[in-house]
C-alpha cells in the first residue's frame, strides 16, 4: 500500500525545519521592510523592525539548542550559530549600547558576519528541500539587494 510510518521524532524535526526555513525567509522579508524603512527615514518602523528579526534570531538560537539537545545532524546546529551570534551583537551594539557603529572600522566584520548569518540559514533551508532552499536564496537576493541600494539613495 505504500504506508510510510514516520516516528515522531522524525515528524518533530521536519516540523522544526519548517519552522527553520519559515524564520529564515520572514528575516529576509522583514530586512527588505527595514532598509525600505531606513531609506524613507522612518527610524521607528526600522527600529521596530530590527527588534523583530533579533526575537526571531533568538527563536534560531533555541532551535539550535534544541537541536543539539535532540543529538541531530551536527549541521542543523552548525548553520544557525552564525546567525544567532550576529543577533546578539546586533542587540549590544544597536539597542543596548546605542553604538553608532555603522561609520566605524567595525562595519566590515559585522556586514561579513551577518552575511555569514544568512548564508548558514540558505544552507539549512537547502538540506530541508530544494524548493525551500531556493526561495530562501530568492529572499536573501532581495535582502542584499536592498542593503546594497540603501547606499545610493
Amino acid at each position: 500500500m505504500g504506508l510510510k510510518l514516520v516516528s515522531k521524532f522524525e515528524s518533530d524535526c521536519k516540523r522544526t525545519d519548517l519552522i527553520v526555513v519559515y524564520l529564515a525567509n520572514l528575516i529576509n522579508v522583514i530586512m527588505v521592510f527595514l532598509f525600505v524603512a531606513r531609506i524613507s527615514a522612518l527610524s521607528q518602523v526600522e527600529g521596530v523592525l530590527g527588534i523583530v528579526a533579533v526575537i526571531m534570531g533568538f527563536c534560531l538560537g533555541y532551535i539550535a539548542f534544541i537541536n543539539r539537545r535532540n543529538k541531530r545532524d551536527k549541521w542543523e546546529t552548525y548553520l544557525l550559530i552564525p546567525i544567532f551570534l550576529f543577533f546578539i551583537v546586533e542587540l549590544v551594539l544597536d539597542y543596548i549600547l546605542d553604538f553608532d557603529f555603522r561609520s566605524t572600522a567595525l562595519v566590515g566584520p559585522y556586514v561579513l558576519f551577518y552575511y555569514v548569518g544568512l548564508w548558514g540559514l540558505i544552507g539549512y533551508a537547502f538540506r530541508f528541500d530544494k524548493k525551500w532552499g531556493f526561495l530562501t536564496l530568492v529572499t536573501y537576493f532581495l535582502n542584499m539587494s536592498l542593503s546594497v541600494l540603501q547606499h545610493f539613495v
